[in-house]
């Protein structure tokens, strides 16, 4: 067995604004340091001094809540119970994006099993039906990956399940939860 160590990572909005800010100053910067004319009215220099605001605003901001959360070797927090992961399964990857309240979030589990692809079908069929997900038609294959999709109309859910032979490891399987499903 693999011993692997869990990492978590969180991305928050005011993080992801002040990157987007950034780019967007030095981008700026760039065309006003490269000897183009700036306009008559200055307008690429306000544009840069306004953005140059927006970045030090959203540098001071508070984080509210994560924008997404992602972790390996583990379930990250506050998955949705809607997913289970199989049973004597390697969790490779696991990630979760909060929507707004009473929306569905966008979700992704990979995990490594050496389950029969027929077994990881009918684990899900099972588990997903229970927690009000349908298939939306029969599981397909091409190119070596079998795909199973599932829809729940509250909030309109969206799972689907892939299925693959893991390239790093003989006769094991990857196995993809990914979609979205409520909280």
């Amino acid at each position: 067995m693999i011993a692997r160590t869990s990492r978590t990572v969180i991305v928050t909005r005011a993080a992801a604004s002040a990157a987007v800010a950034s780019v967007l100053l030095l981008t700026g910067c760039e065309s006003a340091g490269s000897g183009q004319d700036a306009g008559a009215d200055g307008t690429e220099s306000a544009a840069a001094e306004q953005t140059a605001g927006s970045t030090e605003a959203a540098a001071t901001e508070e984080p509210t809540e994560p924008a997404a959360m992602t972790t390996s070797g583990a379930l990250v927090d506050d998955f949705p119970a809607a997913v289970k992961p199989l049973e004597d399964a390697e969790i490779v990857y696991s990630s979760v994006e909060p929507g707004e309240e009473g929306e569905a979030v966008k979700l992704n589990l990979t995990m490594r099993t050496e389950m029969s692809e027929s077994d990881v079908l009918k684990f899900y069929a099972k588990t997903l039906e229970e927690a009000g997900f349908e298939p939306t038609a029969d599981a397909s294959s091409a190119d070596g990956i079998t795909k199973q999709t599932y829809h729940a109309d509250e909030a309109s859910q969206l799972l689907a399940v892939t299925i693959n032979a893991d390239p790093n490891t003989d006769g094991a399987l990857l196995v993809s939860v990914g979609g979205t499903a409520l909280p």
